[in-house]
């Protein structure tokens, strides 16, 4: 991986484990409506939801980080690689797909697939 596909990479495996941690913590949090969108009455019918979703953002950037690392100490680039791909690829789709099923959080999902995507372009284009 070049450079560039890694730094964007990192910066999405700190956000991801940023909102992760958000999403977890803060969820319920009226400072953060504009950005999970709950409204006060709806934090326990939300609770197990935004508990798992921020799991899956830390855990989706735990894995890249684990993949940064095996690209860049543990000899096995290629399987580094690989989970940094699918890691990123999968948050450019889940990214477009948050667009797709709430308009009103396009910003969120732009902020969800554009370094992942960067990551990938850089990957694929600039070898």
């Amino acid at each position: 991986m070049n450079l560039l596909s890694q730094i964007f990479a990192g910066a999405t495996a700190l956000a991801l484990i940023a909102v992760g941690l958000l999403e977890i913590s803060f969820h319920g949090d009226r400072r953060l409506y504009r950005i999970f969108l709950i409204k006060p009455e709806n934090v326990q019918a939300v609770r197990m939801w935004a508990m798992n979703v921020g799991a899956y953002n830390i855990a989706f950037g735990l894995g890249i980080a684990s993949g940064l690392w095996m690209v860049n100490f543990s000899g096995n680039a290629a399987g580094g690689s690989a989970i940094v791909i699918f890691c990123c690829a999968s948050h450019v789709f889940l990214g477009i797909w948050l667009w797709i099923t709430e308009k009103r959080l396009l910003t969120s999902a732009i902020g969800q697939a554009l370094f992942p995507g960067l990551a990938l372009f850089f990957y694929f284009f600039f070898r």
